[in-house]
């Protein structure tokens, strides 16, 4: 079963601006997604349901949601992890 994969262009725009390692490791994650949106690795955010992260090289990060009703893979950020990178996102810890 395949997801779409569903982004913004400022996901885009933040995936171009990664240095060209960084960038070809998470368009191979990215695409990978669209098959198995929980991938070895995948980790669920603490009290977001459907929310995962994944790491990548140099310190960056790929969080994206899951919509299972709709078998969407929402890609929500790509790019170095800041300290409140998660709250940015409206995801923080409650």
């Amino acid at each position: 079963m395949s997801y779409r994969l569903r982004y913004d262009r400022r996901f885009m725009h933040l995936l171009e601006a990664l240095p060209g390692d960084v960038r070809s490791v998470a368009r191979r994650r990215v695409k990978a997604l669209a098959n198995e949106p929980y991938p070895s690795g995948a980790k669920e955010l603490d009290e977001h349901p459907g929310f995962y992260r994944l790491w990548l090289p140099r310190g960056c990060r790929l969080v994206y949601e899951v919509r299972e009703d709709e078998q969407i893979v929402d890609l929500l950020f790509v790019g170095p992890k800041s300290p409140d990178l998660y709250e940015k996102l409206g995801l923080g810890r409650q």
